[in-house]
């Protein structure tokens, strides 16, 4: 009994239970979400859970990223409390644009404009516990992490009673667990830091190390979700909350694929400049074995597309089966490409890792009028894997061109 409980109290053990506890209860809720409201209610809530994803881009380039590198440097009481004073005037600065955004004359804001209070709320709260959480781990209080993210587990008996759920009230709810679960992480860093926001030197290092980590992210952001949002616009809310309610059941995929690429990258890196080649032939090998696993997860989903569908979000979505079938080609596109992505991380071609999101994103913007006109969520797709192509196509002819090789 005494060795379980060491287990628990290890720092590892804990890091794994609350990224679990963390992403688990966000998978889960997009699926109870699905369930809760309608089709386009679920649509709704997506485009603005797209938005608060932005939002926090800018956050964490601005405040939370820079501030890694800073507390690793010379951590103190008022590196602390700058960042916090500088996030909660980000989510002022925030709020006022949203709200504002309730007096422009678009038709398409209408929706929005109608819940502008809710999305404040949810909005603000969701980058604020998303803050404290990053800070807090960047300052090794994993218990208190693992606090909020358990406080934060309320919010699934609260929104399972709802019998007439609203998009609104669920935004609400979520706001202000979100806000609920915040409180521990404001009290501990009230409590141990300096709160002056005047300090010039803490202001200068963060926007000369922001700026350009905002540009990077907003670049990334566009690229990877401005097919979706533009589905949204052109095709409807519904057609949003199904394209949603799919990648949310592929994210488990996601996460799979990140922690492949976060193993991959440093023991490649590693066998690479100590020149062992045979080992990192070995590694490929290994590589292309799960590789060739997930794909056949992901041909069974394929297969299943359907009742799985219907399964995750009511038989309300059966109808979307095809977006199932759609995203599974997309995914084992993504998977054929992580050798090259490694290859140009470990070799250090950043620019070139930069120029295929420049690309990307250029082709979204040249084309997703003609492929969601004329397309539908066929072209939306398509064009997520178009995105992909291109970039696997520019890094691999670089690559060739270079005469660089990682794996042979």
């Amino acid at each position: 009994m005494k060795n379980i409980f060491k287990i628990v109290q290890k720092h590892s053990f804990l890091v794994l239970a609350d990224q679990m506890i963390f992403s688990g209860s966000n998978f889960l809720l997009a699926f109870l979400l699905a369930r809760k409201l309608s089709i386009s209610g679920f649509g709704f809530f997506s485009s603005v859970l797209l938005i608060t994803y932005l939002l926090v881009a800018v956050s964490n380039a601005l405040i939370v990223q820079p501030f890694q590198i800073l507390a690793a440097k010379e951590f103190g009481k008022k590196s602390l409390g700058f960042v916090f004073q500088a996030a909660l005037l980000l989510l002022l600065i925030f709020a006022l644009l949203i709200f504002s955004s309730a007096f422009l004359p678009f038709s398409v804001l209408t929706i929005f404009q109608h819940h502008i209070f809710s999305i404040i709320i949810f909005i603000s709260a969701y980058i604020l516990q998303d803050f404290l959480r990053k800070v807090l781990l960047i300052t090794d209080k994993i218990k208190l992490v693992l606090i909020i993210d358990s406080i934060f587990l309320l919010v699934f008996p609260l929104i399972a009673i709802q019998e007439n759920l609203s998009p609104g009230k669920s935004l609400m709810i979520i706001g202000w667990v979100n806000g609920i679960a915040s409180i521990p992480g404001i009290y501990h860093i009230v409590r141990n830091s300096d709160l002056s926001i005047k300090n010039s030197a803490l202001w200068k290092y963060h926007w000369n190390a922001g700026k350009w980590l905002v540009s990077a992210s907003l670049l990334q952001w566009f690229s990877s979700n401005f097919f979706t949002l533009a589905a949204g616009i052109y095709l409807g809310a519904s057609a949003l909350g199904a394209l949603r309610l799919v990648q949310s059941f592929f994210g488990v995929i996601n996460i799979i694929l990140q922690t492949v690429e976060n193993y991959y990258i440093p023991k490649t890196a590693k066998l690479y400049y100590e020149d062992q080649e045979s080992a990192r032939k070995t590694l490929f090998k290994n590589m292309v074995q799960w590789m060739t696993a997930l794909g056949i997860v992901i041909g069974l989903f394929f297969v299943f597309s359907q009742p799985l569908i219907a399964l995750l979000g009511g038989e309300k979505y059966r109808q979307y089966g095809f977006v199932v079938r759609l995203i599974s080609v997309l995914y084992l596109l993504i998977i054929y490409s992580y050798p090259t992505r490694i290859s140009i991380r470990v070799l250090e071609q950043n620019k070139a890792f930069f120029t295929g999101y420049c690309i990307s994103f250029l082709f979204s913007v040249l084309s997703f009028h003609f492929l969601l006109q004329f397309g539908g969520l066929y072209g939306a797709v398509g064009g997520l894997a178009m995105n992909q192509i291109l970039m696997i196509t520019y890094w691999k002819i670089l690559l060739n061109k270079k005469k660089i090789s990682l794996w042979t």
